[in-house]
């Protein structure tokens, strides 16, 4: 009853994470580079995300499922229960049909978890990006007269900044609330698989590579993606301060300062609300997990 209650609210923030995204993406883009690059995101999105699918394709359908079918006649499974003995055709065939059927559905799910993760991080990294090259544009001199028309609509521009940001702080508040139990659970299963490989006989260990390779990329997945976000939001704090609105107007510096106010504020990512997802914290875990393999051997 509590899962069911749980995925459901999961579900229901991650519909109200794309409409934000979508709102988002709706707004026009005020600054003309902003629209190609905004094209160009979606292009490495894409790319990434069908990289993560070819990993996926390559780890667990040509290394772990063949292993794992060619060891159905050395121990009891469960989803073959009722069809012993399962070393005699037919059972056999259809014991590994119903394996494969399972272990691919399972490995739709991670995948889809994983893509939608990468998905929603990038994106979210990206519109800082866009917002930072959009702010930067309002930087406009008095003696520049090619841009005056630029100076007029400023306030229009600034409102359009503001509302899209403001979107965006929204929508990285909303994937620590979806992700903050999961990632903390993943990370912290990431880190004792790696660290039981490394205690482990070696000829034990390369039975695991598979899951290892997969725990490894996930955790530096989800670590590389978190500082993503937090960089982009810094360099887009920076630039707001540096943006010209000492050339502005009072209303308009009015509506510098409040996004001013709300890009100080740290964008973090956090597992389990606890610790930070950023590249710092993959350097540390795989230096404790170092000194922990190292200690336990010697």
């Amino acid at each position: 009853m509590f899962v069911e209650v749980y995925e459901r609210l999961k579900r229901k923030g991650l519909r109200k994470v794309l409409k934000l995204i979508k709102n988002n993406n709706d707004m026009p883009m005020q600054f003309e580079r902003s629209t190609g690059k905004r094209k160009g995101i979606f292009k490495y999105l894409k790319t990434i995300v069908l990289i993560c699918y070819a990993l996926h394709f390559f780890n667990e359908i040509l290394i772990y499922l063949p292993k794992r079918l060619a060891e159905t006649d050395e121990f009891s499974i469960v989803s073959c229960v009722g069809l012993e003995p399962i070393s005699e055709s037919p059972n056999k065939e259809i014991c590994k049909a119903l394996l494969t059927i399972q272990l691919f559905g399972a490995m739709v799910v991670v995948v889809s978890y994983d893509t939608t993760f990468l998905f929603l991080f990038g994106y979210t990294a990206s519109m800082f990006s866009i917002l930072r090259e959009e702010i930067m544009s309002l930087d406009v001199r008095d003696e520049d007269t090619e841009r005056q028309e630029v100076v007029e609509t400023v306030e229009n521009r600034l409102k359009n900044i503001v509302n899209r940001h403001s979107l965006t702080l929204h929508t990285v508040e909303n994937i620590q609330n979806i992700y903050n139990f999961s990632i903390g659970v993943s990370v912290g299963e990431d880190a004792i698989t790696m660290c039981l490989f490394f205690v482990m006989p070696l000829n034990v260990s390369l039975n695991f590579i598979p899951l290892l390779i997969h725990d490894f990329l996930a955790f530096f997945l989800y670590c590389y993606q978190g500082q993503k976000i937090t960089t982009a939001a810094e360099r887009f704090e920076m630039e707001v301060y540096s943006c010209g609105w000492e050339n502005f107007g009072v209303k308009e510096q009015k509506m510098i300062l409040t996004m001013l106010r709300q890009s100080q504020k740290p964008v973090i990512i956090n597992a389990a609300s606890v610790v930070p997802i950023c590249i710092y914290t993959f350097a540390c875990t795989m230096q404790s997990i170092y000194k922990f393999g190292a200690a336990f051997k010697s």
